[in-house]
Order: structure tokens, then C-alpha cells, then sequence
């Protein structure tokens, strides 16, 4: 294993308007030096105005092998402290507004960028799918694709390009299935749209209920498909009723998107494209409960489709943002009774 070292410096900003709730707390962008990076520290720091959060920017230099050292003490010095004097520019380009702290670590980016996180308390990572490897055959290049998926906090990621022009309006996606998890992401979701005056846009897609097949049926196998499909409509309906009773008042424009026809996934995706939102804000799971799989099957499928920034949400709670067993609580002011 390499060895791993790590170098900080903090400089002092003025804090932004705080955020009641205290949505976020910590939040850790990775950068690389490929172009985007700038693009990736442009959502952070975003956020982390935004919300009062913490920022920290981290950057990994490879090791030159899995048996020695990064250099020797004075390079691995000199080196450290022009990645961080470069990692400090960039923030102050971006406009930050929060504390920020530079680290600069040294061996595999994976390791180093979850073992930094978990040690600085980050409630949220934020990289690109790209970000210290090429995409792979899920979409997202390794490293991102291991933190989504092992870090117990939430993660934003950013793709490498943005698809289409962005709206006029600001607006927020969330993708619900209409389970506790996928309300909770609502709920950060709401709070995001409060700070940013944007459109809150709820996206359901309803599974479609299909026939018995080409062969013949007799009557009782029709009327059981009807029965089937008539309940399938009857519980969707309902279910867009509660999403549009869970949307705050707060804007004009807030709506809840229904989706058919389509596989629920590619209906989703294609909802995301036109809609062509700032932010889609995603729960981790939903309905599935499958404890093997560390992110659900719509989740996989959207991440690994990006076209606008997705922030994948665990469930946590809203003060803390740590993975728990409760949902968070609507800050004040956001919560519309049925």
C-alpha cells in the first residue's frame, strides 16, 4: 500500500448567509487537473455559499508505485504546495465565499479521498463522473463510481458535459418513487429550491401494465387485466395526489410531472432532458429493497446517464445530513399540510 501524505492550508473567508436548517455542514470537492475541474468546483462552491457549509478542495497525486514513497521529503513539499497554492486559486475564481481548506494527499484517489472525508467529518463529496479516471462501462469513471456507492454521506456529481442549453428558469428535479427515502431526497430538494428561488419539478413514473400476451384468452383472463390495469391507474393516481400535497407553496411553478408509457427509467431520463433542470436531487434507494445493492437500479441508471449535476442523497437527517435511520424534518416554512 502507498504511503499516504497530506498537507492543509486554511484560509479564512467570510461566511455566507447561514442556512437555518444547516442543510450542509461540510462539503468536499475533489479536483483533478483536467479541464473540468473548474466546472466541478463551480457546483461546490455553489452549495457551499449557498448553505454556510465548510469547504474543503482535495487533490490526489498519484504515487509512483504501490511500493515507494510519492518523492522524496523536499519534493513531496514543493509539490504539495503548489498543488495547494493552485487548489486555492481555483477557489478564490470560483467565487467562494466559505472557509476553505486545501489538502493535497498522495496515492490511490479512491482510498485517499474516502479515508479524508470520513477523518473531516464531510456530510458531502462532491466530483465528477469522470473525475481521476475515464469513465467505465457503468458510466462513471472508478473512483467516482466506488465513492457513490461506499460513502456513507451524500455525493454530487457532475458530468463531464451538460447536455443542451440550460433553462431560463431556474428549476430542481427529483425523481420520487413515492417511498420514505425518495421523500426525504424531496425534502432536501425543497430546501435547496427555497435558497435558490428556483421551480421544484417532481417526476413520477408509472409502471405500465401490460397485457397477457399475443394468444388467445378467454374472458376471465381479460377482465383480470383490466382489473389489474383499472387498480394500477387508480393507485397512481393517488400516489401523484400525495407528491403534489408533499410540494411546498413557496413558489409558483412548483408542479409534479406524471410519466408513462415508457420503461420507468428511460421515462425518467428523457423527463430529465427536457426539463433541463440546474440540479436533479435523487434518493440513493427507493422502493427496491434489495440489501445487496449499495445504490438502487433507478439511481444506477441516472448516475451513469448524467446530463446535469446529480446529487444522490442517503437517508439522513436534515440537520446533519448523516446517514440515520429517520427522514429529515421540512425546515420551517417549507411544509404545505394536505
Amino acid at each position: 500500500m502507498p504511503d499516504i501524505h497530506s498537507g492543509s492550508t486554511i484560509v479564512d473567508r467570510p461566511h455566507g448567509q447561514a442556512s437555518d436548517a444547516r442543510l450542509l455542514r461540510h462539503v468536499m470537492v475533489c479536483l483533478d487537473r483536467s479541464p473540468d475541474a473548474a466546472r466541478i468546483l463551480e457546483q461546490a462552491v455553489l452549495l457551499a455559499n449557498q448553505t454556510g457549509a465548510d469547504l474543503t478542495a482535495m487533490r490526489v497525486v498519484p504515487a509512483v508505485s504501490s511500493t515507494l514513497r510519492c518523492a522524496d521529503p523536499i519534493d513531496w513539499e514543493l509539490t504539495k504546495r503548489d498543488e495547494i497554492a493552485d487548489l486555492l486559486r481555483m477557489s478564490d475564481m470560483a467565487g467562494a465565499t466559505t472557509e476553505i481548506r486545501a489538502i493535497v494527499a498522495c496515492g490511490s484517489a479512491t482510498r485517499c479521498i474516502h479515508e479524508e472525508a470520513l477523518r473531516c467529518d464531510v456530510d458531502l463529496l462532491v466530483l465528477g463522473t469522470g473525475t481521476f479516471g475515464p469513465p467505465s462501462r457503468w458510466g462513471l469513471g472508478g473512483t467516482a463510481r466506488h465513492l457513490a456507492e461506499v460513502f456513507h454521506g451524500s455525493v454530487l456529481l457532475v458530468p463531464d458535459e451538460i447536455a443542451g442549453e440550460p433553462s431560463r428558469r431556474r428549476r430542481i428535479i427529483v425523481p420520487m418513487d413515492g417511498s420514505p427515502l425518495s421523500e426525504a431526497a424531496l425534502r432536501f430538494a425543497a430546501a435547496i429550491a427555497r435558497i435558490r428561488a428556483a421551480e421544484l419539478v417532481i417526476l413520477h413514473a408509472v409502471s405500465h401494465v401490460g397485457g397477457f400476451g399475443t394468444g388467445r384468452t378467454g374472458q376471465g383472463d381479460e377482465a383480470l387485466w383490466r382489473e389489474l390495469k383499472d387498480e394500477a391507474a387508480r393507485t397512481a393516481e393517488d400516489r401523484i395526489q400525495r407528491l403534489r400535497r408533499l410540494l411546498p407553496a413557496h413558489r409558483h411553478g412548483n408542479r409534479v410531472r406524471r410519466l408513462s408509457g415508457d420503461e420507468p427509467r428511460r421515462a425518467l431520463m428523457k423527463a430529465i432532458c427536457e426539463e433541463r433542470g440546474e440540479l436533479v436531487v435523487l434518493s440513493a434507494r427507493g422502493l427496491g429493497n434489495d440489501p445487496d445493492l449499495p445504490i438502487g437500479s433507478t439511481a444506477e441508471y441516472l448516475l451513469s446517464r448524467a446530463v446535469t449535476p446529480v446529487l444522490l442523497i442517503r437517508n439522513a437527517e436534515m440537520s446533519t445530513h448523516r446517514a440515520g435511520g429517520t427522514t429529515p424534518r421540512w425546515p420551517a416554512g417549507l411544509r404545505q399540510e394536505p
